[in-house]
């Protein structure tokens, strides 16, 4: 499965060691330092934005998410890396890309995600 990454400066040594879907889009994350998260990712994949995100309005597909290289995946390739979803967790909701961009103190290298294609 590839999974789209942020570059390394992102990387905060956030790992996912568990995950589940707990109803609705909601996630319960458990990540290897011990944090705990749910979080609502509904904003991201109510609405279809491509091929990989219409597989979300079938609900039994969401509630398959693994972790796989230390994110959230899906069996169709869709992941979201792990800085970003503790990131998301800590503050209680998705947040827009440019919030998410100051966050992590670089915005002109922060590649689009959480859709189906990287914007370069």
């Amino acid at each position: 499965m590839e999974c789209l990454k942020f570059p390394d400066y992102m990387k905060h040594g956030n790992a996912i060691k568990g995950v589940r879907a707990i109803g609705g889009y909601r996630l319960r994350v458990v990540f290897q330092d011990g944090y705990i998260g749910e979080i609502d990712l509904g904003s991201l994949l109510e609405k279809p934005r491509g091929p990989l995100t219409e597989a979300f309005q079938d609900p039994s597909f969401f509630a398959r998410v693994t972790v796989d290289l230390d994110a959230a995946a899906w069996p169709n390739g869709y992941d979201i890396d792990p800085d970003v979803l503790r990131y998301y967790c800590e503050i209680g909701r998705v947040c827009p890309r440019e919030e998410l961009a100051a966050a992590f103190e670089k915005p002109e290298l922060i590649p689009m995600t959480l859709n189906d294609k990287q914007k370069s």
